[in-house]
């Protein structure tokens, strides 16, 4: 699957146009991809192997050495789809933006989803996060390196859940954010990933790394020294809420629900949940039920009764 990830980047045609280079950040792999990289015979193709540290550490490590003005995120068992890349890259150029938002499609579609030419006038970060949903996965973007660096914007290493911090901060520091609805990546959902094990450890490290995302866009949102405006940050906290009341009421048994969560969303200031019209007539419904301890508890055997 890597040298299928590898040949969609390079085989995107930019060397008539751009300037380009794929760095691969081998994560401590028990068989390093040497000989995957060589067959491609590029000098613009860098391979790095480093121990095994998790997807944030790569990722990190992968931005340090990367020279580009524009990143994007590909995983070894992900594709882009042809001739995608130049489009948006011109997108990028064309409209001086620091992010551009994409969309992504199942790896089980064959066919190339249809090409459109609707493109977003621009967005400052925290009002694109205001206004729309934002996917916590950094391959749903291209973003311009200096964003990332010149801001100090890493992804937290050895937790979970490490894209929804980097995401939210790299919008949070974006001047210009354009969304077009033009098809880039391919991405593969595997049963083994961590949004599919039913480890009852694991759930627990997801319960305690999704606090800590919580708490820290709490911390983004107390920072007096920021000037930017809050409330698209506001709007991420409160649909991440949502998820780990989801969460919550998937995983845990009632009586855990009742006392011990509903205390420690409260002591945050998280809970109850905010009356938003904006946000939708699907989030006031959800509020509605999670603002009570029957309406929880009715949210409860809703989300298991499948």
């Amino acid at each position: 699957m890597l040298q299928r990830a590898i040949a969609s980047a390079a085989d995107q045609f930019l060397e008539t146009r751009f300037e380009w280079e794929i760095i691969v950040v081998d994560d401590g792999s028990d068989t390093p991809p040497m000989a995957v990289v060589q067959e491609f015979h590029r000098a613009n193709i860098r391979l790095y192997c480093r121990p095994h540290a998790r997807q944030g550490a790569a990722r990190n490590y992968g931005l340090q050495q990367a020279q580009g003005e524009y990143i994007l995120f590909l995983d070894a068992d992900d594709y882009l789809l042809p001739h995608s890349l130049p489009r948006v890259l011109d997108i990028a150029l064309s409209s001086h933006s620091d992010i551009v938002r994409f969309l992504i499609s199942g790896i089980t579609i064959h066919n190339t989803p249809a090409i459109t030419d609707h493109i977003s006038h621009p967005f400052s970060g925290d009002e694109f996060m205001r206004l729309h949903h934002l996917p916590d996965s950094p391959v749903c973007y291209l973003f311009r390196r200096l964003l990332a660096t010149e801001n100090n914007i890493t992804f937290p290493e050895n937790v979970f859940l490490e894209d929804c911090a980097f995401t939210v901060k790299l919008h949070h520091a974006a001047a210009s954010v354009v969304q077009t609805d033009y098809t880039v990546y391919a991405y593969c959902q595997r049963q083994t990933s961590t949004v599919h094990t039913d480890d009852a450890r694991h759930k627990e490290q997801l319960r305690l790394h999704h606090r800590l995302m919580l708490k820290e866009i709490s911390r983004m949102i107390a920072d007096n020294s920021d000037n930017r405006d809050k409330r698209g940050l506001q709007r991420k906290r409160t649909f991440l809420t949502v998820d780990y009341i989801i969460r919550i009421c998937r995983e845990l048994p009632w009586h855990t629900i009742a006392a011990e969560e509903r205390l420690w969303l409260t002591q945050q200031g998280l809970y109850p949940l905010p009356y938003k019209k904006a946000y939708g007539c699907k989030y006031l419904a959800f509020a509605t039920l999670a603002n009570t301890k029957p309406g929880l508890r009715l949210l409860k055997l809703f989300l298991n009764s499948d």
